[in-house]
Protein backbone atom coordinates (compact mmCIF):
# COMPACT_ATOMS: atom_id res chain seq x y z
CA UNK A 1 0.00 0.00 0.00
CA UNK A 2 1.36 3.43 -0.96
CA UNK A 3 0.36 6.05 1.56
CA UNK A 4 -0.10 9.58 0.25
CA UNK A 5 1.76 12.32 2.04
CA UNK A 6 -0.45 15.18 3.23
CA UNK A 7 -0.07 18.45 1.38
CA UNK A 8 -0.17 20.44 4.60
CA UNK A 9 0.76 19.83 8.18
CA UNK A 10 -2.13 18.11 9.96
CA UNK A 11 -3.77 19.51 13.01
CA UNK A 12 -2.58 17.84 16.16
CA UNK A 13 -5.01 16.32 18.63
CA UNK A 14 -3.59 15.09 21.89
CA UNK A 15 -4.87 13.81 25.21
CA UNK A 16 -4.42 17.28 26.64
CA UNK A 17 -7.42 18.36 24.55
CA UNK A 18 -9.58 16.22 26.82
CA UNK A 19 -9.58 15.34 30.45
CA UNK A 20 -7.49 12.33 31.41
CA UNK A 21 -10.61 10.34 32.27
CA UNK A 22 -12.25 11.06 28.89
CA UNK A 23 -9.05 10.05 27.08
CA UNK A 24 -8.85 6.82 29.06
CA UNK A 25 -12.51 6.10 28.34
CA UNK A 26 -11.93 6.60 24.60
CA UNK A 27 -9.05 4.12 24.59
CA UNK A 28 -11.21 1.62 26.46
CA UNK A 29 -14.14 2.07 24.07
CA UNK A 30 -11.86 1.57 21.06
CA UNK A 31 -10.36 -1.53 22.65
CA UNK A 32 -13.78 -3.06 23.26
CA UNK A 33 -15.58 -1.93 20.09
CA UNK A 34 -17.57 -5.05 19.06
CA UNK A 35 -17.63 -4.36 15.31
CA UNK A 36 -15.78 -2.36 12.68
CA UNK A 37 -18.73 -0.02 12.35
CA UNK A 38 -18.77 0.53 16.10
CA UNK A 39 -15.04 1.26 16.00
CA UNK A 40 -15.48 4.05 13.44
CA UNK A 41 -18.44 5.53 15.29
CA UNK A 42 -16.54 5.45 18.59
CA UNK A 43 -13.69 7.48 17.07
CA UNK A 44 -16.06 10.03 15.52
CA UNK A 45 -17.83 10.54 18.81
CA UNK A 46 -14.68 10.58 20.96
CA UNK A 47 -12.31 12.87 18.99
CA UNK A 48 -13.10 16.60 19.18
CA UNK A 49 -13.73 18.24 15.78
CA UNK A 50 -13.62 15.01 13.81
CA UNK A 51 -16.40 14.88 11.19
CA UNK A 52 -15.18 12.07 8.96
CA UNK A 53 -12.92 9.05 9.25
CA UNK A 54 -11.95 6.08 7.09
CA UNK A 55 -9.68 3.18 7.94
CA UNK A 56 -7.93 1.49 4.99
CA UNK A 57 -6.26 -1.85 4.43
CA UNK A 58 -3.07 -2.53 2.48
CA UNK A 59 -5.00 -2.68 -0.82
CA UNK A 60 -6.51 0.81 -0.40
CA UNK A 61 -9.88 -0.73 0.40
CA UNK A 62 -11.98 0.91 3.07
CA UNK A 63 -12.20 -1.26 6.17
CA UNK A 64 -14.73 0.98 7.87
CA UNK A 65 -15.94 4.57 7.65
CA UNK A 66 -17.87 6.98 9.80
CA UNK A 67 -19.13 10.51 9.23
CA UNK A 68 -18.18 12.16 5.92
CA UNK A 69 -17.17 9.53 3.34
CA UNK A 70 -13.70 9.89 1.80
CA UNK A 71 -11.91 8.54 -1.24
CA UNK A 72 -8.45 7.01 -0.93
CA UNK A 73 -7.25 8.95 -3.97
CA UNK A 74 -8.26 12.31 -2.50
CA UNK A 75 -7.80 12.02 1.24
CA UNK A 76 -4.34 11.92 2.82
CA UNK A 77 -3.83 8.39 4.16
CA UNK A 78 -1.38 7.95 7.00
CA UNK A 79 -0.19 4.58 8.31
CA UNK A 80 -1.42 3.77 11.79
CA UNK A 81 2.04 2.53 12.79
CA UNK A 82 5.35 2.08 11.05
CA UNK A 83 5.04 -1.09 8.97
CA UNK A 84 1.31 -1.39 9.63
CA UNK A 85 -1.01 -2.88 7.02
CA UNK A 86 -3.61 -0.28 7.90
CA UNK A 87 -3.95 3.44 7.25
CA UNK A 88 -6.24 6.23 8.40
CA UNK A 89 -7.65 9.37 6.84
CA UNK A 90 -9.61 11.99 8.77
CA UNK A 91 -11.61 15.11 8.08
CA UNK A 92 -10.21 17.48 9.06
CA UNK A 93 -6.72 16.02 8.70
CA UNK A 94 -5.67 15.28 12.30
CA UNK A 95 -2.49 13.91 13.80
CA UNK A 96 -3.70 11.45 16.42
CA UNK A 97 -1.76 10.29 19.49
CA UNK A 98 0.43 7.21 18.87
CA UNK A 99 -1.17 5.22 21.70
CA UNK A 100 -4.60 5.71 20.10
CA UNK A 101 -3.28 4.67 16.67
CA UNK A 102 -1.66 1.58 18.23
CA UNK A 103 -4.96 0.53 19.83
CA UNK A 104 -6.81 1.07 16.52
CA UNK A 105 -4.23 -1.06 14.72
CA UNK A 106 -4.56 -3.86 17.26
CA UNK A 107 -8.35 -3.77 16.99
CA UNK A 108 -8.22 -3.99 13.21
CA UNK A 109 -5.84 -6.94 13.44
CA UNK A 110 -8.25 -8.61 15.84
CA UNK A 111 -11.19 -8.17 13.46
CA UNK A 112 -9.11 -9.51 10.55
CA UNK A 113 -8.06 -12.56 12.59
CA UNK A 114 -11.65 -13.16 13.68
CA UNK A 115 -12.85 -13.02 10.09
CA UNK A 116 -10.20 -15.53 9.07
CA UNK A 117 -11.20 -17.84 11.92
CA UNK A 118 -14.85 -17.62 10.88
CA UNK A 119 -13.94 -18.38 7.27
CA UNK A 120 -11.78 -21.36 8.21
CA UNK A 121 -14.45 -22.61 10.59
CA UNK A 122 -17.07 -22.47 7.84
CA UNK A 123 -14.74 -24.31 5.47
CA UNK A 124 -14.01 -26.95 8.10
CA UNK A 125 -17.73 -27.42 8.76
CA UNK A 126 -18.34 -27.80 5.05
CA UNK A 127 -15.55 -30.37 4.70
CA UNK A 128 -16.79 -32.28 7.75
CA UNK A 129 -20.31 -32.38 6.37
CA UNK A 130 -19.03 -33.59 3.00
CA UNK A 131 -16.97 -36.32 4.67
CA UNK A 132 -20.09 -37.62 6.42
CA UNK A 133 -22.46 -37.36 3.45
CA UNK A 134 -23.04 -39.74 0.58
CA UNK A 135 -22.39 -37.79 -2.61
CA UNK A 136 -25.11 -39.50 -4.67
CA UNK A 137 -28.09 -39.59 -2.31
CA UNK A 138 -27.23 -36.84 0.18
CA UNK A 139 -27.80 -39.34 3.01
CA UNK A 140 -25.37 -39.77 5.90
CA UNK A 141 -22.67 -42.26 4.92
CA UNK A 142 -20.71 -45.01 6.68
CA UNK A 143 -18.50 -42.49 8.51
CA UNK A 144 -21.59 -40.73 9.87
CA UNK A 145 -23.01 -44.08 10.98
CA UNK A 146 -19.81 -44.97 12.83
CA UNK A 147 -19.81 -41.58 14.57
CA UNK A 148 -23.47 -41.89 15.61
CA UNK A 149 -23.06 -45.48 16.72
CA UNK A 150 -20.11 -44.52 18.92
CA UNK A 151 -22.26 -41.87 20.58
CA UNK A 152 -25.06 -44.36 21.19
CA UNK A 153 -22.65 -46.92 22.58
CA UNK A 154 -21.30 -44.38 25.06
CA UNK A 155 -24.81 -43.44 26.21
CA UNK A 156 -26.11 -47.01 26.66
CA UNK A 157 -29.41 -45.98 25.04
CA UNK A 158 -31.41 -48.76 23.34
CA UNK A 159 -31.45 -48.96 19.56
CA UNK A 160 -32.09 -51.29 16.65
CA UNK A 161 -30.04 -51.74 13.49
CA UNK A 162 -31.84 -52.49 10.23
CA UNK A 163 -29.63 -53.64 7.34
CA UNK A 164 -31.16 -53.33 3.87
CA UNK A 165 -29.86 -54.59 0.56
CA UNK A 166 -31.65 -54.09 -2.78
CA UNK A 167 -32.47 -57.28 -4.67
CA UNK A 168 -32.27 -57.16 -8.45
CA UNK A 169 -30.45 -53.84 -8.59
CA UNK A 170 -27.52 -55.13 -10.65
CA UNK A 171 -29.92 -56.18 -13.38
CA UNK A 172 -31.27 -52.63 -13.61
CA UNK A 173 -27.77 -51.23 -14.07
CA UNK A 174 -26.88 -53.86 -16.63
CA UNK A 175 -30.06 -53.49 -18.69
CA UNK A 176 -30.85 -49.78 -18.40
CA UNK A 177 -27.59 -48.09 -17.46
CA UNK A 178 -26.23 -46.33 -14.38
CA UNK A 179 -28.39 -43.22 -14.79
CA UNK A 180 -31.53 -45.19 -14.00
CA UNK A 181 -29.65 -47.09 -11.30
CA UNK A 182 -28.57 -43.85 -9.64
CA UNK A 183 -32.13 -42.53 -9.78
CA UNK A 184 -33.33 -45.71 -8.11
CA UNK A 185 -30.75 -45.40 -5.32
CA UNK A 186 -31.72 -41.79 -4.67
CA UNK A 187 -35.43 -42.54 -4.80
CA UNK A 188 -35.17 -45.43 -2.39
CA UNK A 189 -33.12 -43.31 0.00
CA UNK A 190 -35.81 -40.63 -0.03
CA UNK A 191 -38.45 -43.29 0.61
CA UNK A 192 -36.56 -44.64 3.61
CA UNK A 193 -36.17 -41.17 5.11
CA UNK A 194 -39.88 -40.48 4.60
CA UNK A 195 -41.17 -43.65 6.23
CA UNK A 196 -38.60 -43.68 9.03
CA UNK A 197 -39.35 -40.09 10.05
CA UNK A 198 -38.41 -39.25 13.64
CA UNK A 199 -37.82 -42.86 14.65
CA UNK A 200 -34.23 -42.97 13.52
CA UNK A 201 -31.70 -42.09 10.86
CA UNK A 202 -31.08 -43.52 7.39
CA UNK A 203 -27.59 -44.14 5.99
CA UNK A 204 -26.29 -45.28 2.63
CA UNK A 205 -23.49 -47.69 3.39
CA UNK A 206 -22.31 -48.00 -0.21
CA UNK A 207 -23.52 -49.68 -3.40
CA UNK A 208 -27.14 -50.77 -2.93
CA UNK A 209 -26.86 -51.15 0.86
CA UNK A 210 -28.66 -48.97 3.38
CA UNK A 211 -28.88 -48.97 7.13
CA UNK A 212 -31.42 -47.65 9.59
CA UNK A 213 -30.33 -46.76 13.10
CA UNK A 214 -33.64 -46.82 14.96
CA UNK A 215 -33.60 -45.04 18.30
CA UNK A 216 -37.18 -43.88 18.97
CA UNK A 217 -39.50 -46.56 17.62
CA UNK A 218 -42.87 -46.40 19.46
CA UNK A 219 -43.39 -50.11 19.88
CA UNK A 220 -41.92 -53.51 20.61
CA UNK A 221 -39.35 -55.47 18.66
CA UNK A 222 -42.20 -57.43 17.05
CA UNK A 223 -43.90 -54.16 16.05
CA UNK A 224 -40.69 -52.94 14.43
CA UNK A 225 -40.31 -56.21 12.54
CA UNK A 226 -43.87 -55.98 11.18
CA UNK A 227 -43.49 -52.31 10.26
CA UNK A 228 -40.16 -52.89 8.51
CA UNK A 229 -41.45 -55.86 6.50
CA UNK A 230 -44.53 -53.91 5.40
CA UNK A 231 -42.97 -50.55 4.61
CA UNK A 232 -39.31 -50.91 3.69
CA UNK A 233 -39.06 -53.51 0.86
CA UNK A 234 -41.19 -51.38 -1.50
CA UNK A 235 -40.40 -52.15 -5.18
CA UNK A 236 -39.83 -48.95 -7.16
CA UNK A 237 -38.99 -50.80 -10.36
CA UNK A 238 -40.20 -54.20 -11.53
CA UNK A 239 -37.87 -56.89 -10.28
CA UNK A 240 -36.28 -54.72 -7.57
CA UNK A 241 -37.12 -55.05 -3.90
CA UNK A 242 -35.14 -55.16 -0.64
CA UNK A 243 -34.08 -57.76 1.88
CA UNK A 244 -33.64 -56.66 5.47
CA UNK A 245 -32.35 -57.87 8.79
CA UNK A 246 -33.01 -56.36 12.21
CA UNK A 247 -31.09 -56.68 15.47
CA UNK A 248 -31.60 -54.92 18.79
CA UNK A 249 -28.87 -53.79 21.11
CA UNK A 250 -30.10 -55.98 23.96
CA UNK A 251 -29.71 -59.12 21.81
CA UNK A 252 -25.93 -59.03 21.95
CA UNK A 253 -23.40 -57.85 24.51
CA UNK A 254 -21.00 -56.26 22.01
CA UNK A 255 -21.96 -53.61 19.46
CA UNK A 256 -20.04 -55.46 16.76
CA UNK A 257 -22.18 -58.55 17.38
CA UNK A 258 -25.36 -56.49 17.00
CA UNK A 259 -24.21 -55.37 13.57
CA UNK A 260 -23.18 -58.93 12.68
CA UNK A 261 -26.58 -60.27 13.74
CA UNK A 262 -28.48 -57.74 11.63
CA UNK A 263 -26.22 -58.57 8.70
CA UNK A 264 -26.78 -62.30 9.13
CA UNK A 265 -30.55 -61.87 9.28
CA UNK A 266 -30.54 -59.74 6.16
CA UNK A 267 -28.70 -62.41 4.18
CA UNK A 268 -30.87 -65.11 5.65
CA UNK A 269 -33.79 -63.17 4.20
CA UNK A 270 -32.02 -63.12 0.85
CA UNK A 271 -31.56 -66.85 0.96
CA UNK A 272 -27.96 -66.36 -0.20
CA UNK A 273 -25.98 -68.20 2.47
CA UNK A 274 -22.72 -68.79 0.52
CA UNK A 275 -22.41 -65.06 -0.10
CA UNK A 276 -23.23 -64.18 3.46
CA UNK A 277 -19.85 -64.88 4.99
CA UNK A 278 -17.95 -62.97 2.30
CA UNK A 279 -20.19 -59.91 2.52
CA UNK A 280 -20.23 -59.99 6.31
CA UNK A 281 -16.44 -60.12 6.56
CA UNK A 282 -16.15 -57.18 4.15
CA UNK A 283 -18.53 -55.08 6.21
CA UNK A 284 -16.88 -55.93 9.50
CA UNK A 285 -13.48 -54.99 8.03
CA UNK A 286 -14.86 -51.58 7.02
CA UNK A 287 -16.38 -51.14 10.49
CA UNK A 288 -13.30 -52.21 12.47
CA UNK A 289 -12.57 -48.66 13.59
CA UNK A 290 -16.06 -48.40 15.04
CA UNK A 291 -16.31 -51.73 16.75
CA UNK A 292 -13.01 -51.33 18.56
CA UNK A 293 -14.33 -48.30 20.40
CA UNK A 294 -17.94 -49.44 20.88
CA UNK A 295 -17.73 -52.88 22.42
CA UNK A 296 -19.15 -53.06 25.92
Amino acid sequence: MVFLKPLMLPLTWSPTDLSSQVHTDLLLRVTTAPTLAALGQTLIEGIPGLVGLTLWDADDLAVTSAGIPMEASAAPVMPLLEGSDYGISTAPDLQLPPELLAVIDLRLRYFAAQQQIDTLSAQLSSLTAAAHTDALTGLPNRHAFERDLNELAASNDPFAVVFLDLDGFKGINDQHGHALGDSLLKGYGLWLVRVTGPWGRVYRMGGDEYLLLVTHFPGSAEDLQRWAQERLPVPFVDGVSASLGIAWRHEREAISDVLRLADQRMYQAKGDRPRTARQMDRRLTHSAGTTQGTEN
